[in-house]
């Protein structure tokens, strides 16, 4: 072989080498260029995951608290109308417990109630009071009754009240107890 061809083995040989070289590098340099791809995508993936779970729990935290601020509004709504209409219905009982209070009904009430709490006392000593504004009905009450009825100092709308102080026992069919039970009643419904 003369010195050219030689020179063109080497020559060729050197290059041959320098290209499988130069790919063996560029093919390292893009498996490193790859992974680093690869690992920055994953970290931005991650972090546009985390970002993306802490918003979507804002959103769910900020819709719940609008939502239990909804819920509140509107029972408060619920609730004032609800007094509202408790009030109302309970001034109409009201106007329809005076109208009874001047009936003939309500002395026959008061009659049964006087005769029942001296029954319960059984002979023993028993003071019945009736309500102030029911003064014009003692004596009518009394002649019924065969009791002597005492005029109460406090005003209790109606009906009456009896104690047997041997027994410290109060009976209370008094028209104000047997209204705000009733409206304790109606507001828990």
């Amino acid at each position: 072989m003369d010195p050219n061809e030689k020179l063109d083995n080497f020559y060729t040989a050197v290059i041959d080498s320098a290209t499988a070289q130069s790919i063996e590098i560029i093919e390292d340099y893009k498996k490193t260029l790859q992974k680093i791809y690869n690992e920055r995508k994953q970290a931005a993936q991650k972090k546009a995951q985390n970002t993306y779970q802490i918003e979507t729990d804002n959103i769910i935290r900020e819709k719940n608290r609008r939502l239990s601020g909804d819920i509140l509004e509107s029972k408060r709504k619920v609730l004032e109308k609800t007094s509202l209409l408790t009030d109302k219905i309970f001034k109409d009982v009201r106007k329809k417990l005076d109208a009874y209070m001047k009936s003939p009904a309500y002395v026959k009430y008061l009659s049964n109630k006087i005769a029942e709490a001296y029954e319960f006392a059984r002979g023993e000593e028993i003071i019945i009071y009736i309500n102030p504004s029911d003064e014009a009905l003692k004596s009518v009450l009394e002649k019924i009754t065969g009791v002597n009825l005492t005029i109460s100092n406090r005003d209790f709308m109606g009906g009456i009240r009896a104690v047997i102080p041997s027994r410290t026992i109060l009976i209370d069919h008094s028209f104000t107890t047997k209204l705000s039970e009733q409206k304790e009643t109606f507001r828990l419904h």
